[in-house]
């Protein structure tokens, strides 16, 4: 099963990761346009698509402008705050340096749904964590290392890759570990759940546990 994975940008000057995982065997590539997102996207085959982006508001809010009424509803969503509750550091949807991510996410979902597809939002970060996978931050050679070793091949073997690439790579495998079930949703439906990977850590799945999310 095909199964696309995107790394977004906030804005479309800046690198957006996109991959192609068919079972482990990967494609991936840099886009920049949104034009060129949903011509990936149509051409692939795939009917899931996950994207590494908030895909929705905190219940209450129409909006990110400053200057709405709906303000009052804050920030952070719901899935959000359970994230920091398992110890995963992650950006509010409403902060500042998020703000022109979010609105791109929420119009990219909407797009997709409308002619189709299945949109799930990912978090590569703490997919990576809870599978022990080290982050890109511990350098890209570390990231894609691990990432072969976890049985992905094709084009994680790139001189070049970005870490934008292998993002997008980790957030198609949170998208195959969706359909497996093997997953879990932070987050309430109105303001679109966070999916990740269900861990293997005792004291995290203790954590979960209480938070009553598995």
């Amino acid at each position: 099963m095909k199964i696309i994975g995107i790394d977004l940008a906030g804005v479309e000057k800046r690198q957006t990761g996109f991959a192609i995982n068919n079972g482990f065997n990967t494609k991936t590539k840099v886009l920049y346009t949104d034009d060129d997102i949903i011509e990936e996207v149509e051409r692939s085959g795939s009917k899931l698509v996950t994207i590494d982006s908030p895909l929705g508001y905190p219940k209450g809010r129409c909006c990110l402008d400053y200057n709405c009424k709906c303000r009052k509803y804050g920030c952070m969503r719901v899935g959000e705050k359970q994230m920091v509750k398992i110890g995963i550091r992650i950006f509010p949807c409403g902060f500042g340096g998020m703000q022109k991510l979010t609105n791109r996410g929420i119009k990219l979902r909407k797009l997709f749904e409308k002619k189709g597809y299945e949109v799930i939002e990912t978090y590569p970060g703490s997919a990576q964590d809870l599978l022990g996978i080290p982050r890109k931050k511990k350098g890209i050679e570390i990231l894609r290392k691990a990432l072969k070793e976890y049985g992905f091949k094709g084009d994680i073997e790139k001189k070049e890759i970005t870490d934008h690439e292998l993002d997008a790579i980790t957030s198609a495998l949170v998208g195959k570990l969706y359909k497996k079930g093997a997953y879990i949703a932070l987050g309430i439906k109105e303001e679109a759940q966070i999916i990740t990977a269900k861990p293997k850590n005792k004291e995290t799945l203790k954590k979960l546990k209480e938070l009553g999310l598995i």
